[in-house]
């Protein structure tokens, strides 16, 4: 069974996904280097340093389990964009959300 013959109407008329292609490739092509790439979550400017603080931070609680619902993260999460903690849905990845959503968009 295909995923097309399951999908809603308005699903099945998504274009699909272009990915970008790799800097290395648009090197050859293009003949220039130097490339920054700002696609797929990609960040030319490093890990930020106030990452970096916060994990070294929770270096002691690696031995537990997180918080399964992501209180304290949906709780920040929706202070900021103004909304509730019952608008946000966590995720471990984009398998794990779409997962979610697929019986919402699948017949």
């Amino acid at each position: 069974m295909q995923f097309i013959n399951i999908a809603n109407e308005g699903v099945k008329t998504l274009a699909p996904y272009q990915a970008g292609k790799p800097i290395e490739e648009l090197e050859r092509e293009l003949g220039i280097s130097n490339i920054v790439k700002l696609a797929s979550n990609e960040n030319p400017f490093g890990f930020p340093e106030s990452a970096k603080q916060a994990i070294l931070k929770q270096l002691n609680d690696l031995t537990r389990y997180p918080d399964a619902n992501g209180f304290e993260l949906k709780a920040t999460i929706a202070k900021k964009f103004g909304v509730q903690t019952n608008q946000i849905t966590l995720g471990n990845g984009s398998n794990d959300l779409l997962g979610a959503v697929r019986p919402y968009v699948c017949q």
